[in-house]
């Protein structure tokens, strides 16, 4: 699922999606939009979402998203 699809079936919006995961909203609209974000980040958002569907959640098991290496 992209980020995006993960996000709504919690369901939480991104200001809420920010906050969990200790980043500005926009760094979760960039990464929606497909636009490179950094590993912290990526991993940041996979811990959040983790905490929001309350099992792991892997970079890598976001589809289309897009990490800085």
């Amino acid at each position: 699922m992209t980020l995006t699809e993960l996000r709504e079936s919690v369901p939480v919006n991104i200001p809420d999606l920010a906050r969990a995961a200790g980043l500005d909203p926009q760094t979760i609209r960039n990464a929606e939009a497909g636009q490179r974000i950094s590993a912290r980040s990526a991993k940041a958002i996979a811990d959040a979402l983790g905490g929001f569907l309350e099992r792991p959640v892997r970079v890598q098991e976001i589809e289309g998203l897009k990490v800085r290496i």
